[in-house]
Formats: structure tokens, sequence, C-alpha cells
């Protein structure tokens, strides 16, 4: 049962991106479809009463999730297990309810899931073949041309660790530090697993049909990772040298940087929540706002 107001509901949402502006709600914008908007709305159906939300983080126009987690406190005591299944039935198919537990910040207080998550991971999926299949086309890039992955994993490496990466961010991104540590990146080539005869006018059978670029860091940067994607896939495609990410770490600037990847390939795999609860006691890190 939801205890003390000062507890915080918290539940776990994965959601399909495509048909949304984004996370956040929108207030000022009349018509403009958002994950936060149909999640407080199923909320107050629930509760009866409007109910407000912070998420751990605020995915972009056309971004997926698997695991994002989403904090509020509950003005009515409903079993966690009612939670999900009671969202479940109000909210749209595009975002499901994976989870649903309590929590309160050390010290007392409500828990802002922002602050206190410890990393997030992030896989993006590009899809090389000349074939695009419709099953799977809403969940990434189609760029249907050879990438040099072993050229792409030795880029990557340069990425791990404590870097200034203001040449990998929105231009309108408003972080108060450009300051992030990445702890892996990995990037894997493979078959597709479509099931599909193979085709002889493809690529070599030799080549991978399938590019997929996990990242797991602390915190994020506004675009940061689809500009990292962007970045390594002109090193696949030869356009640029493995050493060069090192090159525009030491010295930022965005204009130097690769292009921005589209939103459709990137999600959201999972917010690391830390377990058992509550964490060894450490200060909030308030700059980790994506």
């Amino acid at each position: 049962m939801v205890g003390p107001a000062r507890m915080t509901v918290l539940v776990r949402l994965a959601y399909d991106g495509t048909d949304f502006s984004g996370y956040a709600r929108q207030p000022a914008a009349q018509g403009v479809r958002t994950v936060q908007a149909c999640l407080e709305d199923a909320l107050a159906s629930l509760y009866r009463q409007p109910v407000a939300t912070r998420a751990a983080s605020r995915t972009d126009a056309g971004v997926h999730a698997l695991g994002q987690v989403v904090g509020f406190e509950a003005p009515l005591a409903i079993p966690m297990k009612g939670v999900v299944l009671g969202l479940l039935a109000k909210l749209p198919p595009d975002i499901g309810v994976l989870a649903a537990w309590e929590a309160e910040a050390p010290g007392g207080g409500p828990v802002e899931p922002r602050f206190w998550n410890l990393g997030k991971h992030y896989r993006y999926r590009i899809r090389t073949t000349a074939r695009r299949v419709p099953q799977t086309h809403r969940g990434e890039w189609h760029l249907p041309r050879r990438l040099d992955v072993a050229a792409m994993q030795l880029a990557a490496r340069h990425f791990h660790g404590e870097h200034d990466f203001a040449g990998f961010r929105a231009v309108g991104c408003q972080a108060r530090t450009t300051v992030r540590r990445i702890l892996a990146v990995d990037v894997d080539g493979g078959p597709a697993g479509d099931e599909l005869p193979p085709d002889p006018a493809c690529l070599p059978a030799t080549d991978p049909e399938v590019i997929t670029i996990s990242v797991r860091g602390e915190a994020f940067l506004q675009n940061m990772v689809r500009i990292m994607v962007g970045t390594l896939v002109e090193v696949g495609t030869g356009r640029r040298e493995p050493a060069a990410i090192a090159d525009l770490l030491a010295a930022p600037d965005r204009r130097r940087s690769g292009a921005t990847a589209p939103p459709q390939g990137l999600t959201l795999v999972e917010v690391l929540w830390p377990d058992p609860w509550p964490p060894p006691p450490r200060a909030p890190a308030a700059e980790r706002d994506e």
C-alpha cells in the first residue's frame, strides 16, 4: 500500500516513441502528443485528481524506451499491482508499464528520478541491408550501405571515461556543464534475425545486416548519443579515421562533429536504479541533466 505522502511511487515505462513529440509535456502546444501528458492523464483518471510526474530522462521526439523511470506522489492508497494494472487499462497501446514500487529519499522526502539514478543505458540500431522490413523499421535507422564495424569499434574506445562533450550536444542544450562520464560504448554487427530468404543482390553474406551501438554512462547531454552515433557512422563509411574522435573530444566544437543520427534508431534501454534502496550516502548529482 502507498504510505505517507512523502513516499514516492516509481514506475518503469516502455514506449514506442514514433508517434510522440518526445517525453515531456508541452503545455503551450495544442494537440501535441507526449508520453508525459498521456501518463498524467491516465494517472488523473486512476486517482481521480491531477498527479504531477518527474522522469529520469526527457527523451526526444521519436526516441523509444524500454526502461524509463518516472516518479510521483500518490494522493490515494493503491497497491503497486493495482497501479500497474490500472495504468495499463488506461494508457494507449504504445505505452506500457513494466513495474511499480515505492521509495523514499535518504533523509526523507520525495525521490527525484533524475538525480538518484546510477546512470543510463542507450542502444542504437542501424540496418545496413538494402531491404527495409516494416516490422522493425520504426525502431532502426535504415542505412543501406556497408559500414566498417572494426573501425567503429576502434573509434568508440575514445569515448570511454570523462570528457567534455560540448561538441556532441544539440545547439539548444541548456545543461550547465558539458563534462560527462561514459562507462562503455560497444559496437556490434550481426544478422538481423528477420527469417527472410537471402537476397544475392544485397550486401555480401560476410557483412553485418544490423549494427547495434550500446552506450552506458552516468548522464547525457541533449542529442549526445545520436551525435556520437552519427560520428561513428562517418568512421564506418571511411569519412573519418577512428583516431578523429580523440581530437573532437580534445577540442570540442559541434561544427566539427558528425551529423545527428535519426531518432527512431535510439532506445533508452534502462535507467539504472539503486538496488538495494536506499543507496549509500551521496549528494544528489544536480548536474546530471539531459
